[in-house]
């Protein structure tokens, strides 16, 4: 152990929306948490962006915020459970951090609809629309006429989809994920969580003790006003929870979970109109359409397997610039504000990974939450404080043991 190591109960390795909420929730139970992340808080804390300066790898800043319905009682499916709670958790945990910060989410329920215009794309919506039913969420097949009237906006979709159908349900929810991180990232600093942006971790060495850190800042920044870690710092902690998304399995090759994350990168474009001119999200496949109550649209997003490589592409934008000529004619004169893109952490089993790495006293990962980050955030973020609490969690976490989808792969 460095004796000249910083000292801390719990250190946290990633400022998205996970590492945020475990830092929180820890921290709410009395533990001292420090956070840290390679990028500035400050960009990702910015509610809109330019094109030209998005947060480098804040996935979670990138996420278009939908949160699809959900139902903690008759879930039997692993994810459909840890879904269920945090869909539960969500509005408590925004009116807490409204009282705690004075940064209201945006978190509404604000509805979504489900369209098909594809054989393909209803044979899935219907398939979809029984399991719902079978774990007692509303969804209702809707005429494409009552969708005209509900939605005006997509009328014109509406007679031109001769095998277009739509299905409606009432508890999707949407938040508006720059502000949901702005608020964790001060309700952290109101519970005196150590955050230490712009700063690199080089290793993790295990002992008795749990594992000291080596750290370092990315660059030196005079105008920067936050906490920063000089070179060669080392912290100290009793556990660690590592929270970095795709880069989670790259951080320390002694973990061995370079195998276990794979990043699939999703791209976002970002209009504004005058007035808002939809009430409610749109899902189109895996396209969708998020209105904002200040008339800014959403417009995502597609899948790819790129590697680590961010940034958007020509051919992706005018595709989604096409999705929406053709759905919603009228946001064809909309304002393009930004475009950006995200890198999705895909685990091979498709769950993610939140436990306790294999053959670690005191090494935690919550990672691999690929297009449901900010949803599963709130469940996480409390499963994940009981497993370093040493309490039993509200849902079987055994699912998702840490390692498995590495060892798969292997094999």
């Amino acid at each position: 152990m460095n004796s000249d190591a910083v000292l801390t109960d719990v250190a946290v390795l990633g400022a998205g929306a996970i590492g945020l909420t475990i830092a929180y929730e820890l921290a709410r139970r009395g533990r001292t948490v420090t956070l840290v992340d390679r990028d500035p808080l400050a960009a990702i804390e910015r509610e809109v962006c330019t094109i030209e300066t998005p947060p480098r790898s804040a996935t979670s800043w990138a996420a278009s915020g939908i949160l699809p319905p959900a139902n903690l009682e008759t879930a039997t499916d692993p994810i459909e459970q840890l879904r269920g709670l945090s869909h539960r958790l969500f509005p408590g945990l925004v009116d807490r951090l409204i009282d705690e910060t004075g940064i209201d989410p945006h978190l509404v329920r604000c509805g979504g609809w489900y369209l098909s215009d594809t054989i393909g794309e209803t044979a899935s919506m219907v398939g979809m629309a029984s399991y719902w039913r079978d774990l007692s969420i509303e969804c209702h097949e809707t005429d494409l006429a009552e969708l005209a009237i509900r939605e005006p906006a997509l009328e014109s979709w509406t007679h031109r989809a001769s095998v277009g159908r739509a299905w409606w349900v009432p508890d999707e929810y949407q938040i508006c994920t720059p502000l949901y991180l702005q608020a964790l990232i001060e309700a952290c600093r109101k519970l005196g969580v150590t955050m230490l942006d712009e700063t690199c971790v080089d290793g993790i060495d295990e002992h008795e003790k749990g594992a000291t850190i080596s750290i370092h800042a990315r660059h030196v920044d005079a105008g920067h006003d936050g906490e920063r870690a000089p070179h060669g710092r080392h912290l100290q902690a009793e556990q660690t929870v590592l929270c970095g998304g795709v880069w989670s399995g790259l951080i320390s090759d002694r973990l061995k979970l370079a195998q276990s994350l794979v990043p699939v990168r999703g791209q976002i474009l970002l209009l504004k109109t005058d007035a808002p001119i939809l009430s409610s999200v749109i899902n189109l496949g895996q396209r969708y359409l998020v209105p904002r109550r200040d008339g800014a649209i959403l417009v995502g997003s597609c899948e790819e397997e790129v590697g680590f490589q961010h940034g958007t592409t020509p051919k992706v934008l005018s595709e989604l610039r096409q999705f929406v000529r053709e759905l919603c004619p009228q946001l064809q004169s909309a304002r393009e504000l930004a475009a950006w893109s995200g890198l999705r952490p895909l685990t091979f089993d498709g769950f993610p990974m939140c436990g306790k790495v294999p053959g670690s006293d005191s090494v935690f990962v919550a990672a691999g939450h690929f297009r449901s980050g900010i949803h599963l955030s709130p469940g996480t973020a409390v499963c994940m404080a009981d497993m370093v609490c040493g309490v039993q969690p509200q849902v079987d976490m055994v699912p998702f043991a840490v390692g498995k989808q590495q060892h798969h792969h292997l094999s």
